[in-house]
């Protein structure tokens, strides 16, 4: 049966602390365990039931859209634009026209470790959170007992260590849309950028409830580190190497090697993940992400991550 929902996801940001790797590429195209970001965010929300899915696009738009046109055949697919990045809130009012009823918005540079599901089979307004040590660097919520009574972003004095993981689920999208036309007309903003949080918080003044559901984990793929460590967790749950490549190379598990790669002579591993297209030859990698369409040949382990344009 069709999920009722439609998923926002917005994928319009230049990754600025990922250059020079993002210089060609939207940062949610960059490969974890073989498969762009969006690939696997693109598995949670099928997982869901969602058939229909709107992108907020904008920087290096067309590598995204061949990709998941090419890719999900199956699903209704909206490209949306943002000409210019205004924050999270302005992203998600622009998919206004493209949708109506129920919505479940994830942000396109993170990785949830965990089931989307409970967010859209509650029956609830629901929002998926994480306690965290230092949740400066988040939309954190504020809880009394088992209700949400307060969203801040990026707070100086955080309220409680719960942090949005970038994951909301909303039963009537209208009631959203309403609440982020509040807050566009009242001109707030938060470092220039019109926040989804304050959005939520006018939805709590007008008596709507949100419930918090917690997640294990989450990954925002923002920096290289991330990254590296994100692509190692996922490596250790769903490692892949086709029998063809055990001939004439050395595999040191856990490896990600796509079928459509090719290898000779080369030692990898632990912790590499070689993407579609890829041609590797007399290579020493490990704890290393080669992305799609790379050619290498005799490359030790000094960079940790390989793209065509910075090899």
């Amino acid at each position: 049966m069709k999920n009722p929902y439609t998923a926002i996801i917005p994928v319009a940001g230049k990754g600025v602390r990922l250059l020079p790797y993002t210089a060609h590429c939207p940062k949610t195209m960059l490969t974890l365990a073989g498969r762009p970001i969006i690939a696997h965010i693109l598995q949670q929300v099928q997982a869901c039931g969602i058939q229909k899915v709107v992108f907020i696009v904008g920087y290096q738009k067309e590598a995204l859209m061949d990709f998941v046109r090419s890719h999900y055949p199956q699903l209704e697919l909206c490209f949306v634009e943002q000409p210019e990045p205004k924050g999270l809130g302005q992203a998600v009012y622009l998919a206004k026209p493209a949708v109506q009823g129920p919505c479940l918005i994830v942000l396109g540079d993170t990785i949830i470790d965990g089931d989307l599901r409970p967010l859209v089979q509650g029956g609830q307004n629901a929002v998926g959170v994480k306690e965290v040590a230092d949740p400066r660097r988040f939309g954190v919520v504020e809880m009394r007992g088992e209700h949400i009574v307060g969203f801040e972003e990026k707070p100086e004095q955080p309220k409680s260590h719960l942090a949005l993981i970038g994951a909301y689920a909303f039963l009537d999208s209208a009631q959203l849309f309403c609440a982020l036309e509040e807050v566009i007309a009242s001109g707030k903003t938060v470092k220039n950028e019109i926040q989804l949080t304050d959005a939520l918080s006018v939805l709590l003044r007008r008596g709507i409830k949100i419930t918090a559901q917690k997640m294990e984990n989450w990954f925002d793929c923002g920096t290289v580190d991330i990254l590296l460590q994100t692509n190692r967790i996922l490596l250790q749950r769903h490692s892949s190497v086709p029998e063809k490549f055990l001939q004439d190379n050395q595999i040191i598990p856990p490896c990600w090697i796509d079928e459509k790669a090719q290898l000779s002579g080369c030692r990898l591993g632990p912790y590499v993940s070689v993407a579609e297209g890829a041609v590797l030859k007399n290579c020493r990698l490990q704890d290393v992400i080669v992305s799609p369409d790379t050619h290498l040949d005799g490359k030790q382990a000094q960079d940790k991550i390989f793209d065509k344009y910075n090899r």
